[in-house]
Parts: C-alpha cells; sequence; structure tokens
C-alpha cells in the first residue's frame, strides 16, 4: 500500500513538470492605435475554456486564433490597447499553472501613426424627451487615416438614427488637425441620466487596419409634463399637402399625400393618425403608407417623412375628409399646441349616372347622324331625280317628245303621268315652287297648232321653272 501512495506521487510530480504555460507578446512597445498580439502556449493543458476576461479592462480583444499540436496548444490574441502608458498583461491561469504579468509601453501618437482624440458633442446639450437631438462625434488627426463610422449600441430609452459625415479643419489645443465629424439624430424617449460608449473607433492607414478607443457620452434627458400624449414631440412640425379634386367616382380608392418635417418617428406618427382616422359607412379608411425621405440638410436631427392616406368614398354627396391634427408642446409658452391639416369638401358623384348620360348622348348623337345620313341621301336621290329629268326636257327634238319628257319628270321617282293636267297636279301637291300652268298652256297650244313658239323656246321655259322645284318634306 505504502508503495502504491509513493509511485501516485512520483507519477502527479512528473505530469506537473511535463506541464506548462507560458504568454509573451511579440513587440515591448506600439503605438496607441496599433495591434499586438499576445501569443499563449500550454503543454498537457487544453486552452478552450481559457478565462480572457482580467484582459479585456486595458485591451480590446479584436481576434483570436487557437492551434494544435500532438501536446501542445497555441492561443494568439490579436489586441489594441485602452489607453496609453505602460499597460500590463494581467496573468491568465488555467488549471494550477498561471502565466507571467507581462508589460506594454503604448505611446499617444508617432510618426508612424497619428495621435487621435475624439469626443462627443449633443445639440442640445440638455434634450427634452423626444426632441431631436444631433449626436456628432468629432475625430481630430493629421490627416492621414480613413475613418469608418462606429455602429452605435441599440438600447432602451433611445432612437438612433445615422446622419450625414463631414471632413475640415479643425482645432486641437494650439495644433491644427484634419477634422472628422459623424452625426447621427437622437431622441430620448425616457428621462433621467443616461450614457453612450463606443469600444473602439476603426480607422485605415495605407491598408494598415488601427482602432482607437471610443469616448462615452454622457446626457440628461428632461422629462416633458406627464399629461401630454406619449408621442408629442417638442418641435414645431412643418406640413407641405398636396390638393385634392373638387370631385371623385363613388367606390373608386383616392389617395391623399403630405409631407411632415419634424420630431416625429415612424411609429409616433402613425400611432397618432390612426387615432384620428376611423372607417365609417360614408368613408372606407385604410392604414396609412410612412416613406423616410432625406432632407437637405445631411446633419438635421430632425426627421421627414412622406405620407399617402388611402380612402374609398361609399355615398354620393359631399365628403368631408377628417382634419387631422399633429400636436407638439411648445416649450416656450409651457402649452400644446397643433398643427391642423384639413382638405377641402370633395364632391362625389356616381359614375352610373355619368355612364347612363354618356349612353344616352350616344345614343342621340347616332339618331342623329342617321337622320343626317338620311337627310343627305334623300337630298341627293331628288337633286339627281331633278337632273334628270331637266336632262330629258333638253334632250327632246319634237313637241310630242318634249310633253313625254315633262310628264316623266318626278323628284320622288313616280311613273309617268297620264297627262300634263295630272302631271302639273302632281307637282304641286308633292314640290315646292312647282308654278308650271304658264309653260303647259304653251306646250298645249303648240301641240294643236295654236300658237308658234319654238322648241327651243318651250324647253327653256320648262327648264327655268322645273330648277327650281324641290320637295316639299326636305325643309
Amino acid at each position: 500500500m505504502v508503495r502504491k501512495l509513493l509511485f501516485l506521487a512520483l507519477l502527479a510530480n512528473g505530469m506537473a513538470h511535463a506541464a506548462s504555460f507560458t504568454a509573451r507578446l511579440d513587440k515591448p512597445a506600439i503605438t496607441l492605435g496599433e495591434p499586438v498580439s499576445l501569443t499563449l502556449e500550454s503543454k498537457g493543458l487544453s486552452l478552450d475554456n481559457l478565462d480572457i476576461t482580467p484582459i479585456t479592462s486595458h485591451f480590446y480583444v479584436a481576434a483570436r486564433t487557437l492551434s494544435r499540436g500532438t501536446d501542445t496548444e497555441t492561443l494568439v490574441l490579436t489586441l489594441y490597447p485602452r489607453g496609453s502608458g505602460v499597460l500590463s498583461v494581467p496573468s491568465l491561469q488555467v488549471n494550477a499553472l498561471r502565466t507571467a504579468v507581462l508589460a506594454l509601453k503604448v505611446t499617444d501618437g508617432s510618426e508612424a501613426v497619428s495621435r487621435v482624440t475624439a469626443s462627443w458633442s449633443l445639440t442640445p446639450a440638455s434634450p427634452l424627451v423626444n426632441q431631436p437631438t444631433r449626436l456628432t462625434l468629432s475625430i481630430c488627426d493629421d490627416g492621414s487615416l480613413q475613418w469608418q463610422r462606429p455602429g452605435l449600441p441599440t438600447a432602451t430609452g433611445r432612437l438612433l438614427r445615422a446622419l450625414g459625415e463631414e471632413e475640415g479643419e479643425g482645432t486641437r489645443g494650439d495644433e491644427s488637425c484634419t477634422l472628422h465629424q459623424f452625426h447621427w439624430s437622437l431622441i430620448a424617449t425616457q428621462s433621467g441620466p443616461a450614457s453612450l460608449a463606443i469600444p473602439m473607433i476603426d480607422a485605415n492607414r495605407f491598408g494598415q487596419r488601427l482602432r482607437f478607443p471610443g469616448p462615452v457620452a454622457a446626457y440628461q434627458a428632461r422629462a416633458l409634463p406627464a399629461w401630454l400624449p406619449g408621442a408629442t414631440p417638442p418641435v414645431e412640425p412643418q406640413v407641405r399637402a398636396e390638393s385634392l379634386p373638387s370631385r371623385w367616382p363613388v367606390n373608386r380608392p383616392l389617395n391623399w399625400r403630405f409631407q411632415v418635417t419634424g420630431g416625429y418617428s415612424v411609429e409616433g406618427l402613425k400611432s397618432l393618425l390612426e387615432l384620428q382616422l376611423r372607417d365609417t359607412p360614408e368613408l372606407g379608411i385604410y392604414p396609412p403608407l410612412i416613406e423616410a425621405v432625406a432632407l437637405d440638410d445631411p446633419a438635421s436631427p430632425l426627421s421627414r417623412y412622406d405620407v399617402t392616406l388611402f380612402f374609398q368614398p361609399r355615398k354620393r354627396g359631399l365628403l368631408n375628409l377628417p382634419v387631422l391634427r399633429l400636436p407638439w408642446y411648445d416649450t416656450t409658452r409651457g402649452q400644446l399646441a397643433n398643427i391642423e391639416l384639413k382638405a377641402m369638401p370633395l364632391t362625389v358623384f356616381d359614375t352610373r349616372w355619368k355612364e347612363m348620360v354618356q349612353i344616352v348622348g350616344g345614343a342621340t348623337g347616332v339618331l342623329l347622324l342617321g337622320g343626317l345620313v338620311w337627310q343627305v341621301r334623300r337630298m341627293t336621290r331628288w337633286r339627281l331625280a331633278r337632273r334628270r329629268g331637266l336632262h330629258r326636257i333638253r334632250q327632246a327634238t319634237t313637241v310630242d317628245a318634249l310633253a313625254l319628257a315633262v310628264r316623266q319628270f318626278s323628284l320622288s321617282g313616280l311613273s309617268t303621268a297620264s297627262s300634263l293636267g295630272d302631271w302639273a297636279s302632281r307637282c304641286k301637291q308633292e314640290n315646292l315652287a312647282c308654278d308650271v300652268a304658264g309653260a303647259i298652256d304653251q306646250l298645249e297650244q303648240q301641240q294643236f297648232g295654236q300658237a308658234a313658239f319654238t322648241l327651243a323656246a318651250l324647253q327653256q321655259t320648262f327648264v327655268q321653272v322645273l330648277a327650281r322645284v324641290r320637295p316639299r318634306s326636305s325643309i
């Protein structure tokens, strides 16, 4: 038994001597913003569950790479310092083994890497709840660095929206610098103290990735009066609406568009509109469409939205659309104010009446057109008949032939009259301006040898009289 215990003690002692855990830095000094590699090597130990939390107080861990050999493991951590000076890499522990404490000298600026300063600013510095505020991150360097907009952490009690960015000349104490500014819109939704921090700010210098410690923004949000509606901003909105038509068909969807610039959020503006819009028997109302629009000033913290309201008039008559009120808190007077958006009354008409009028008008037009065509055809027909009759009268070569041509003359295509008297009676009944009595007498006297009229004179008399006749129903 004693031998077994002695053997186990010697075995444990040998294993303890065989295991090892060491740490080393790839360089003893760097400039703030540059990375440093911390290599952790173990023999006979697993680094899967190594706790590196003690390192994060002074360093930002950007990457970690673990490799394994036969009985060794190597963990490489890429670290960025959170400050300048002599920083300590704390001791890390695996089982009973610990690494040594390492020292790293970090200088603030060098010939290779510019000295960088960063700060937050809030305009206004102490905002009211629901007041759009411009949050600005200002970074000063020598102009050799290219900066990336940092992502801001989300948190309850505030709304963040990225705005534009600027670059220009600035000052840092007594020295000039290149000033980079990134802007956000910040709306505090809860009163009280709050802070906003980003771990690191990313930059690039000739392909080298650099990271600098980020500042902390602290602010105090002032409360609004408790009696105000929840979505009421302390900013007067500006509203620009499109005009609606004065008349609109019943049951046809109608869009009303307007633009709102102020301090509303999408959710707040939507809730305000839905509270005031109610579906009624006279008017069908659908959920509004709200679309964000960029402002002319990229650094303005205000919001701008294009709002489309969808209506459907359900009854004929005069319709008044709902009056919309956009509330805001007047900080100068300490009272609630409203911007009213009112549309002109709308006359709603039934398209069936319009269609009926169109149908009746179309039918009337067809009838009139048909009557006109019939009249033109009738006029053309009797004019052609008159021309043919006059032609036969002119072509007659004897008195008897002239009498036959006169008895055949008819504007309506009637058969040959039995006598000149019958023809004269028929001509006066059917036609206007048919004064042929004198011409008939001359022709009859010539037939019986009682007068000496030439054939040409008789023809000319009938042509002059009959050229003026027309049907009675043509007027």
